[in-house]
């Protein structure tokens, strides 16, 4: 068996690269943020009867929440205001992922 070569990072190259990482997912999420925009879309439109004008409100409002989103990769880890509360009003997002995966 092969002995595998892991550097020993520092706290500050750890702090970093983690960094580097968020940047590069909001950079990821930008470039596919289009569809993903579209898909919520069509949902609340075909799911929920959305016309264009609701649907436009919803753009702005929600789009605005993932614009600080991108923003949070950029910062140190903190918890998410909306997920924590969702939690507290009694909906956790986070384990409803964890069902559908």
């Amino acid at each position: 068996m092969r002995a595998v070569y892991r550097p020993r990072l520092s706290t500050g190259e750890r702090q970093a690269m983690d960094m580097e990482i968020k940047r590069q997912c909001a950079e990821y999420d930008k470039r596919n943020a289009t569809e993903i925009d579209a898909m919520v879309l069509w949902i609340l439109h075909q799911e929920f009867g959305f016309g264009p004008e609701r649907l436009r409100r919803f753009h702005e409002s929600f789009f605005a929440g993932m614009d600080a989103l991108v923003k949070r990769y950029e910062m140190e880890d903190e918890a998410w205001l909306c997920t924590q509360k969702l939690k507290e009003y009694g909906v956790d997002v986070e384990s409803w992922a964890g069902e559908s995966g």
